[in-house]
């Protein structure tokens, strides 16, 4: 079975490579999280015709929204209408994309604090494999920083791209692609474990355990794969590294990375209110998970696979015992929430492969207020179906309790779409992106926000 934060996500990413979430309306008790209770909220379309949204945000003091098409545009919703040329046209950049189950593509945007100053931003796309990478690689991640021109910013210069960072990647899968500016300044970026499955295979490296095979989730010196970093985009270079991260002294560890231990935190976000930051995890075939990310922390991957034991050469079937931390001495973190993923519990899983979204700071739903809401991409297999729950924020190390939330104007309460991935806008308020086909392909892509 593929995995994939979105199997169809469509490329967006959501590889069918992740874990659970309830086929039923009602949620069931799993290993951290259950609860029966149910919301009922609105949802109002923000834009349409798009192919595959992957990821909307909004730069500071600006009323304008991007939204991330994961063919390769930015686009713009202005005025409450998507504008009918792209903000930037990346798709002479981006690999080939499958039309298919497709987790490569237009990933990633992050508009510096500054942008209406100094008009850059910053992206994420998956180029074909550069020269010099290892030949049996499939693509190359790129982080680079584009400017906008004008005095609204109204236009980006497809011309002035820096590139900041090559990521080679093994697989085409598990490509991560979140950029995201934090409370402190700095740029945080996630990357998956380069792919394939069990974090091993082709790319993947010989790590510390022994009782599995691989992996790039706990190697830390050999590459940047499994992790979320953390890079200073102000320093002048192509970037530095602050001087807290945990390895900045490059003696255990790659410089960049800030937490590791992860499969595939395809989407996190940071919370206006308290600065938390929370990632999705896609689990491999029997948990889904969402971790509150903190500086230093291991979060087991592919030692565990959430709570449970991993086994990577039978991945259904978990390892009696394994190790609670890892050669350097820092204990496992375990996520917040855990749940089933329905392809192994059909009865218990919550759906199919986990994703990230944001902790609710909007007016229009009172109920939801410091609320996380996350979901699953979907939660019948083959099926348009994804889900949406809400979890109570209780402290940085869980359990979270959550509920399902249903949609009181659209057909039988459902989201009926593939949830690719969440926004969220300057006043806090909360959007779903979504679109009806298993890959980026057609124009079924839509925007809401929750009302």
């Amino acid at each position: 079975m593929k995995k994939n934060l979105l199997y169809a996500m469509a490329g967006v990413l959501l590889f069918y490579s992740c874990t659970s979430t309830p086929t039923t309306e009602e949620t069931t008790e799993t290993a951290t999280t259950e609860q029966a209770s149910v919301d009922s909220v609105g949802l109002q379309l923000i834009a349409s015709d798009l192919v595959s949204p992957v990821f909307l945000t909004q730069p500071s003091n600006d009323d304008r929204l991007f939204i991330l098409d994961q063919v390769g545009e930015v686009r713009v919703v202005k005025d409450g209408k998507l504008q009918p040329e792209p903000f930037l046209d990346l798709k002479s950049k981006i690999v080939k994309l499958k039309p298919e189950h497709e987790e490569r593509g237009l990933l990633g945007l992050a508009f510096h604090p500054e942008f209406k100053s100094n008009g850059r931003f910053f992206v994420y796309y998956s180029a074909p494999l550069r020269k010099g990478a290892p030949n049996d690689f499939n693509h190359t991640s790129v982080i680079a920083q584009y400017t906008a021109s004008g005095s609204n910013r109204e236009k980006a210069d497809p011309n002035s791209e820096k590139v900041i960072m090559y990521v080679d990647q093994p697989q085409d899968n598990h490509n991560a692609g979140t950029l995201m500016f934090g409370p402190d300044g700095y740029l945080y970026i996630s990357l998956g474990d380069g792919g394939n499955k069990n974090d091993i295979g082709t790319g993947h490296v010989s790590d510390w355990y022994k009782e599995n095979d691989g992996g790039n989730g706990q190697d830390v010196k050999q590459n940047l794969l499994g992790s979320i970093l953390r890079i200073d985009v102000n320093s002048g270079a192509s970037y530095g590294i602050p001087s807290d991260n945990p390895f900045a002294d490059g003696n255990n560890g790659m410089k960049e990375i800030y937490a590791y231990g992860l499969r595939n935190p395809y989407r996190f976000s940071i919370d206006q209110e308290t600065g938390m930051i929370i990632a999705g995890d896609a689990g491999q075939v029997l948990y889904e998970e969402m971790n509150v990310i903190k500086k230093g922390a291991n979060y087991g991957w592919n030692v565990k696979e959430g709570t449970s034991c991993f086994n990577a050469a039978d991945n259904k079937n978990p390892l009696p015992d394994c190790p609670d931390e890892d050669s350097l001495g820092t204990k496992f973190t375990d996520p917040v929430i855990e749940f089933k993923n329905s392809m192994s519990f059909p009865q218990e899983g919550l759906g199919i492969v986990g994703v990230g979204g944001y902790v609710y700071r909007g007016q229009k739903y009172e109920g939801l207020d410091g609320n996380y809401l996350f979901g699953v991409w979907t939660q019948h297999h083959g099926k348009p179906d994804g889900a949406i729950f809400a979890a109570q924020v209780s402290g940085e190390n869980g359990p979270w309790q959550h509920r399902k939330l249903h949609f009181r104007n659209r057909p039988d309460n459902a989201f009926g779409h593939y949830l690719l991935s969440f926004g969220q806008d300057n006043s806090g308020e909360v959007y779903l992106l979504g679109n009806e086909k298993e890959g980026p392909t057609g124009k079924t892509g839509k925007v809401y926000r929750i009302e």
